[in-house]
């Protein structure tokens, strides 16, 4: 599936359980917004505190993190694409492969200084 189906699918997951947001307008998308917001700190906070767990175990044992907590931050950097994705379809409204690549273009020129030689 491309991006573009899988916006299709999130926006018909949200419209199926009352989630959808391309319709909204003035207050009620400034309301969304906040809850994106929101949403997307609580799930990037999921994920840094399962990374400051690990962390801190190796820190002191030298344990790598188990195959369990490799699945656990994996699946909330996905909650995190699910929320980018839908604010993308649903609210922006904007093709977000097309602005990964423009940004992409940007930081191509932004950061050709840090490239590193190739031998």
């Amino acid at each position: 599936m491309d991006l573009k189906e899988l916006g299709r699918y999130q926006r018909e997951f949200d419209s199926r359980h009352g989630w959808d947001w391309s319709g909204l307008k003035g207050a009620e998308k400034i309301e969304a917004l906040n809850y994106l917001a929101v949403a997307l700190a609580g799930e990037v906070g999921e994920f840094c505190n399962l990374v400051k767990k690990i962390t801190r175990r190796f820190k002191s044992t030298g344990e790598l993190p188990s195959d369990e907590e490799i699945d656990s931050l994996y699946e909330e950097l996905v909650d995190v694409f699910i929320y980018v994705l839908k604010a993308s379809e649903e609210l922006f409204k904007r093709d977000l492969a097309e602005a990964y690549l423009e940004k992409m273009r940007k930081n191509e020129e932004r950061f050709k200084e840090f490239e590193v030689a190739k031998e």
